[in-house]
């Protein structure tokens, strides 16, 4: 549930292929290193808690994906193109093989990029990703020419507040539980999702599925039981295209789409656990 309240982390932004980045740091630089992506319309603060709590043994990077947070827009707005972002912002920062986490939309460019730069990744814990999902957009996007409302949710920050309310809420199996400032933060992501529109047609043309039977590190898949956007049913599906890669998976109950927030110390174990070596197959 809702756990303890966290400052901002510090922003800072470097150059990335030409991308003006935002992106935040915690923790020791030679502490284990670990690259935290978000998922859509939201940016790196929804990691804010998972890097004070991590801070004390482990050197965590979490960027803003271009059009979201404080990162600027980029085209073409396609996997290939962000994995090549990632690959010079990893670049960039001179960053040695790290631990990918990822959720949601993230967790889909967390995988493209293992299977871009294996010798980058040691770990790959994924968050709900949206990987299977995905597979049913291509035919509903080109039927409706990409006309299905998809306004950025920038622009929609000035629609009803009680849409918005919903909407920010949506994700999560119980919102009443969350304290006040997380709302606060969602709307501020909201304020700054430029890019939402151009991820469902990103996703739309890229599957890596036929790719993930080349990853070999260790993953690690965490779902909330009463995900509403990615269904925990695609957990065990997902665990059938890792042949060779060891595989922990953890269900989390009561939990929604967002497990960083929702069962916050649970989630801050998994990935202390996973990341020190521990990856028994487990449902909490």
């Amino acid at each position: 549930m809702s756990g303890t309240v966290y400052p901002p982390l510090p922003r800072r932004f470097v150059s990335a292929l030409g991308i003006r980045t935002a992106y935040y740091v915690a923790g020791r630089p030679n502490g284990r290193p670990v690259l935290l992506l978000h998922g859509m319309s939201t940016s790196a603060d929804s990691f804010r808690e998972t890097m004070h709590a991590l801070a004390d043994s482990h050197w965590l990077i979490a960027p803003d994906i271009p059009g979201f947070g404080f990162s600027e827009h980029t085209t073409p707005y396609t996997l290939p193109h962000l994995v090549e972002w990632l690959a010079a912002f990893w670049q960039t920062l001179d960053l040695p093989p790290v631990a990918l986490v990822g959720h949601s939309f993230g967790g889909i460019l967390a995988a493209s990029f293992a299977v871009a730069y294996p010798e980058d990744v040691t770990h790959l814990l994924l968050v709900a990703p949206a990987i299977l999902s995905q597979a049913a957009f291509p035919d509903v996007v080109k039927k409706m020419g990409i006309s299905l409302g998809l306004v950025d949710l920038g622009s929609a920050v000035s629609q009803s507040k009680v849409w918005l309310n919903r909407q920010i809420r949506a994700p999560f199996f119980a919102p009443d539980k969350q304290d006040e400032s997380v709302w606060e933060r969602r709307l501020a992501d909201y304020e700054h999702a430029r890019a939402s529109a151009d991820v469902l047609k990103a996703l739309a043309f890229h599957d890596v599925r036929p790719q993930l039977a080349r990853l070999t590190q260790p993953v690690c898949l965490v779902w909330g039981e009463n995900d509403p956007v990615v269904p925990v049913t695609d957990a065990d599906k997902l665990v059938t295209l890792l042949p060779n890669a060891p595989v922990s998976q953890y269900v989390l109950s009561e939990c929604g789409h967002v497990p960083m927030l929702e069962q916050q110390a649970v989630f801050q174990g998994i990935v202390r656990d996973f990341l020190a070596g521990k990856t028994a197959v487990s449902d909490e």
